[in-house]
């Protein structure tokens, strides 16, 4: 601490408080220029998606109304008069700039007909259909908006500019939106710039129809069209927009770009952010760049940025020269703050430091008395969820009428300190006579008056508590010994389902031992590939051939001998070792695949088991992509096992990376289905293949009726919803006829084949018959 005085005291240091102070400000001036940056970003964008809304929503009003005039003459009984089609097209064109016109099918059969019925019915006796030449069909202008067409011009001549187009929307069942091109009736040169969009809508009669209208064979009676030049559409647009944008457009439908539209040099759209935003509509798809028409910079609010420079400017002189009289102030409450370390100020309580004090205190007094500790933790059980649910406000105020119920129901002696987070340490020195039973009856009584109610705010709050217990001398000497066996017996007291109690013994001690011997032995074996993959055919249950295999881990440890995947797949879930170990699986696996297939044998699909935390890494997807590219794997060949736990922690995240895997071409099987919090949402909205039945209901199936009728009805449920079944565990007759009468799809088991090493495939009878098998077909 006077180390500390003394560098306060340095002279240098109100130069080291102004330039931190000051570098804060820049830091935040530079913060706000560049959200203010984002902000001119974002708004540029979204002004562009606008335009791009609008110009969507014009040529939809287009569409629209080019659509209505399609409809009138599909659904007149006769023809169509052109000042009838004047009058409905001046009520439904709300836009300005756009032509509508109706070209008509005529057959070469019926041309003079059609020729001498225009004559009559326009009062122009000089009408006739032009270009003149014999062609097997026509389609001459019949009705114009505004009047300004040469009615009887035809459409399908050769001499027509635009005949290819023509044809293609004759063809299309839907409205199609041309390509820039030149207005289509005007004698603009091939020179004069494509400024104009043409949208076609074809006209198909129903049968009865064709009776009394000309069509061809298939009933095409006409198409209506409309034309419009680029210049009104983005005027009408801007309008709508109003704000000052440059944007180009190009048609982008082939693969060619082609730029219709560009309200700026093309050396504006250099080395400057623009936006780029698509539209497709008519069976067209057009670019569209867009960019505010003046600099970014001008648009930012320098103001704000240069506030913060001139605050902590005069903050930092401040500060720098109060500096001193702070630093007296610090020292001042530290040494306030050291008095107060020994009381935690949430509870009341002795803090964590002063318990283990009085701990190592009381143990250096039952040494010298011969007297017997016992140090007990309590856990709260279920905190966290109080926490979460009502917030850490509530939880707090919860941990203060506990420390308060426990201050008043333990003995005068006992020593009580709080831990941290919803844990609690109490020391009670044993007096003479005083045996294990009295402790045991001591720790029931606190648990069950502290798992009484609390009132709190309104609500009604319960919550329990598990109690791990450490004897001095057995088995801990010190006080960090004492708190770690006792934190291990609340451990195993949560284990066994909470609101209990356990007391540390050797036996427990030993676990954790051997727990920690697997962990350090089975990293060992990870490095060195002392682990081994086997793997247990599964069988259809009516052909009763191999469909499958499960691959299971098995190791031989040469200190520890063969350990049990049930003993050290927890620990390895534990301590992290799952995550290499499950890519150690998949690409033995991989491995294995490559080298049945060199031999030439059929390989099944292989089943793999993965944990919720494989599943919850973010490359878990990227990693198996790799694998399966790296030995060249087809997807189809895997089987990807998930319990439901995994399902519960996140769900929505895991939904979707089962659907990813299942796109990909995997089998996705639910695994221990009926020993967990089972949901049949799991299987009714994720996208399994199999419902994999555990052998503890396997297991008893013969001896245990509610077992068969709950197996029994997880195949029927199963099965209703599309989904096949394996049954896991099958080692008699027995089971195997009575999982056929039930309907079970799949089984797997003892009574056809325990689990094989990587080198018994070949020789294997099942995977000999299945290769027979597949030789044949």
């Amino acid at each position: 601490m006077i180390s500390l005085r003394n560098h306060v005291k340095n002279e240098k240091m109100h130069y080291v408080v102004f330039c931190f102070v000051f570098l804060c400000g820049m830091a935040t001036s530079l913060a706000i220029y560049l959200e203010e940056r984002k902000h001119v970003y974002s708004d540029q964008k979204a002004v562009g998606e606008l335009f791009t809304e609008k110009l969507n929503d014009s040529l939809t009003q287009y569409i629209t109304e080019v659509s209505s005039a399609a409809a009138l003459i599909e659904s007149s009984k006769g023809e169509v008069s052109a000042g009838y089609f004047s009058r409905f097209a001046q009520r439904v064109i709300t836009t300005q700039g756009i032509n509508l016109y109706f070209a008509q099918y005529v057959p070469a059969s019926k041309k003079n007909e059609y020729e001498m019925q225009k004559r009559i019915l326009l009062g122009n006796y000089n009408f006739r259909i032009y270009p003149d030449g014999n062609r097997s069909e026509y389609m001459p202008l019949a009705l114009g908006y505004p009047d300004k067409f040469t009615y009887g011009y035809d459409i399908l001549s050769s001499q027509y500019r635009n005949l290819s187009s023509v044809i293609q929307a004759r063809n299309s069942s839907s409205v199609t939106l041309s390509e820039p091109t030149l207005s289509p009736f005007s004698d603009a040169s091939l020179s004069t710039a494509a400024d104009t969009f043409i949208i076609r809508k074809p006209i198909y009669l129903s049968v009865d129809a064709r009776s009394y209208k000309l069509t061809d064979d298939i009933g095409f009676h006409g198409i209506v069209g409309a034309f419009f030049r680029v210049d009104s559409l983005f005027k009408e647009v801007n309008s709508l927009v109003n704000h000052d944008l440059y944007y180009r457009l190009a048609d982008v439908s082939s693969d060619r770009e082609l730029w219709f539209v560009d309200t700026a040099e093309p050396s504006s759209w250099e080395g400057v952010s623009f936006d780029t935003h698509y539209l497709s509509i008519a069976g067209r798809k057009w670019r569209i760049d867009t960019r505010y028409n003046e600099n970014i910079i001008t648009r930012i609010h320098w103001f704000l940025v240069t506030v913060p420079l001139f605050v902590f400017g005069f903050l930092a002189l401040f500060l720098a020269y109060y500096s001193r009289k702070l630093s007296l102030t610090y020292f001042s409450m530290l040494d306030s703050i050291n008095k107060r370390i020994e009381i935690d100020e949430l509870t009341g309580l002795l803090s964590r430091y002063q318990i283990q004090l009085e701990l190592n205190e009381l143990i250096v007094t039952c040494q010298k008395e011969e007297k017997q500790l016992a140090a007990f933790i309590l856990d709260l059980d279920h905190f966290k969820t109080i926490n979460d649910a009502f917030g850490h406000e509530l939880g707090d105020k919860l941990l203060v009428k506990v420390s308060k119920r426990l201050a008043s129901i333990l003995p005068d002696d006992a020593v009580i300190g709080y831990l941290g987070g919803d844990a609690f340490l109490v020391l009670v020195v044993q007096s003479d006579g005083q045996d294990m039973p009295a402790l045991d009856v001591l720790a029931k009584d606190w648990i069950q008056k502290v798992s009484q109610s609390y009132f709190l705010e309104g609500l009604t709050l319960d919550i329990g508590c598990s109690i791990g217990v450490a004897l001095y001398p057995e088995f801990g000497k010190d006080a960090v010994t004492l708190i770690k066996n006792a934190d291990m017996a609340v451990y195993q007291a949560k284990t066994a389902g909470r609101a209990t109690y356990h007391f540390y013994d050797g036996d427990m001690g030993r676990r954790f031992a051997r727990n920690v011997r697997i962990e350090t032995r089975l990293r060992l074996a990870l490095q060195n590939g002392n682990l081994e993959l086997h793997f247990q055919p599964k069988v259809d249950l009516t052909t009763e051939r191999c469909v499958g295999m499960e691959a299971l881990l098995r190791w031989n440890d040469e200190e520890l001998g063969m350990v049990s995947p049930a003993e050290f797949v927890p620990i390895a879930e534990q301590t992290g070792i799952i995550l290499p170990l499950g890519d150690w699986v998949f690409e033995q696996a991989f491995r294995h695949i490559l080298e049945w297939q060199a031999q030439g044998i059929t390989v099944p699909p292989i089943a793999i088991n993965c944990s919720a935390a494989q599943l919850k890494r973010i490359d878990f997807l990227p990693k198996l992509l790799a694998l399966l590219d790296k030995y060249q794997i087809d997807p189809s060949l895997l089987e990807i096992e998930v319990t439901e736990s995994i399902l519960i922690e996140d769900a929505e995240r895991c939904a979707e990376l089962l659907r990813q895997l299942s796109r990909l071409g995997m089998r996705l099987a639910i695994d221990d289905f009926g020993t967990g919090y089972s949901s049949l949402s799991y299987l009714k909205d994720l996208p399994f293949h199999y419902v994999k039945i555990d052998q503890v209901f396997i297991r008893n199936i013969i001896e245990d009726k509610k077992h068969a009728a709950l197996t029994h009805a997880i195949i029927s449920l199963s099965h209703d919803l599309g989904l096949k079944v394996i049954a896991e565990g099958i080692t008699d007759i027995h089971q195997l006829i009575m999982l056929q009468d039930f309907g079970c799809d799949i089984g797997q088991g003892y009574l056809f084949s325990k689990a094989l090493g990587a080198n018994s495939m070949g020789s294997d009878p099942m995977i000999v018959a299945l290769n027979e098998q597949s030789s044949e077909d």
